[in-house]
């Protein structure tokens, strides 16, 4: 007869995979509906502007070398003719100073189901130019040939400019370009400046504003030797990210207010600046902030399947210490409607939460779910004490994991510590059982009904 408990096992075993495959799919459902949000996200990007990199300002300066040589004419070693090669270069300069101030407003766009939050930035660059004289220093029989220098910003997406900036120069008021004259980062704005002696010492101050518009997040280079930038918003859920994090922050269920300040020697952009346009790796250093959803349904859904093999096989092991302390025979079919019930829990928790908020959704699933399966264990258990009774331990446990998946820091140690006492609980009440008897106590009786009657003693 002991062998009747091992196929038992096996036949439960065998309900789980079949469970898991239903998981699987729901899991599968989730992450298609992830993408088509995406896809919307990105639709709603296309269409308006996409999310925003600045780089700058920076000063670029074009020359010209000119190195000569003298060369033989023929095989004639006396006489002598001079020649010059040409070679023609950019030298970026950043700002010695540089101060941004970002002043961010954001707003949901919903397209059907999905949402993408658009934003609205006002920038006030403001900064310090300065040189002790030429910034390439000519060798043995060399000549360098300065040409206009002119100021660049790099702009992600130019489409998000939503008004022509003015630059404010020393004392004077150029007009913006578009474009940066820059091959691998074309897309920005670039003012001309004329009368800049760039053989002696120099120093200028500039300003000007920037109103741009984009999608989902902002991140700025911090170009200057000195940088120092702050953005405020009324978002209350920003995530920050990049090289740096802020050395001061505020946020409140009003907006956030975020304070960087680096140095050139610990940004180290004029490195990252001119590699990247020379085309040898990507721009880093960057730093931004991203405009986050944390009550996103289809995050939190995924979290929840997570634990959703987890909580089946407690669920499981729930009915089977019942069997062995009350040997009451449960039909591997049972086990299975049951938990078919605990996989359309996550169904209908990720179709309801598309409409409705997460907590409300997962309120709703709850308790749809722990009303059926107690309904139904009230005749397969054979009373509605038993009934009832596995339905307030199954909405304990949606509790639980409603708990898990809220928290982030601690999701972890929070599963850990209740799978052990789970675990600790199972091996409690099953201490006494002589496992190898088991299968002679459980023959198969059922309950008198579902009016509360005791199923007759086993026997001995």
């Amino acid at each position: 007869m002991k062998y009747g408990l091992f196929a038992k096992i096996a036949l439960i075993f065998l309900v789980t995979l079949v469970l898991a495959a239903g998981l699987a799919q729901v899991s599968f459902l989730v992450s298609e509906r992830m993408l088509r949000r995406d896809g919307v996200v990105a639709e709603i990007a296309a269409s308006t502007a996409r999310d925003q990199v600045l780089a700058g300002p920076v000063l670029v300066i074009p020359y010209t070398r000119i190195i000569k040589t003298l060369k033989p004419v023929d095989s004639n070693e006396e006489k002598m003719i001079e020649v010059e090669k040409r070679s023609s270069d950019r030298v970026l300069l950043l700002p010695a100073e540089l101060d941004i101030q970002t002043r961010l407003n954001t707003e949901p766009v919903r397209r059907g189901l999905y949402q993408a939050v658009v934003f609205g930035a006002s920038l006030a660059f403001k900064g310090r130019f300065a040189a002790e004289g030429a910034p390439i220093q000519p060798g043995t029989n060399e000549q360098i040939i300065y040409g206009e220098p002119r100021l660049m910003v790099g702009i992600s997406d130019p489409r998000g400019i939503l008004r022509a900036p003015a630059l404010h120069w020393a004392e004077q008021r150029l007009d913006f370009m578009p474009g940066t004259g820059e091959e691998r980062m074309a897309n920005g704005i670039q003012a001309r400046l004329q009368g800049l002696d760039l053989q002696q010492p120099w120093a200028a101050d500039f300003t000007f504003s920037l109103d741009l518009r984009g999608t989902q997040s902002l991140s700025v280079a911090p170009a200057g030797d000195a940088t120092r930038i702050t953005m405020r918003s009324g978002w209350p859920h920003p995530s920050f990210f990049g090289q740096f994090l802020p050395e001061a922050r505020e946020i409140t269920p009003e907006g956030f207010t975020a304070t960087w300040a680096t140095t050139r020697l610990a940004a180290n952009m004029d490195h990252y600046l001119n590699a990247y346009l020379r085309g040898n790796q990507g721009l880093n250093g960057l730093i931004g902030v991203r405009f986050i959803e944390p009550a996103d349904s289809y995050v939190q859904s995924d979290r929840a399947l997570k634990y959703a093999l987890l909580f089946i096989g407690l669920s499981f092991t729930a009915f089977f210490l019942f069997e062995v302390l009350k040997r009451l025979a449960i039909h591997p079919l049972q086990y299975g409607l049951t938990g078919a019930a605990l996989v359309l829990f996550y169904l209908l928790l990720l179709s309801l939460s598309e409409h409705i908020g997460f907590a409300s959704a997962y309120a709703i699933a709850t308790a749809a779910c722990v009303a059926l399966v107690s309904y139904y264990l009230v005749y397969v258990l054979g009373g509605i004490g038993w009934g009832l009774g596995f339905g307030v331990l199954l909405g304990g446990v949606f509790g639980i994991l409603y708990v898990l998946i809220s928290l982030e820091d601690y999701a972890l140690l929070a599963g850990s510590l209740t799978l052990f006492g789970f675990l600790a609980l199972a091996m409690v009440l099953t201490r006494k059982v002589d496992w190898y008897q088991l299968s002679d106590g459980l023959p198969g009786r059922r309950g008198q009904g579902a009016s509360g009657a005791s199923a007759p003693p086993a026997r001995g």
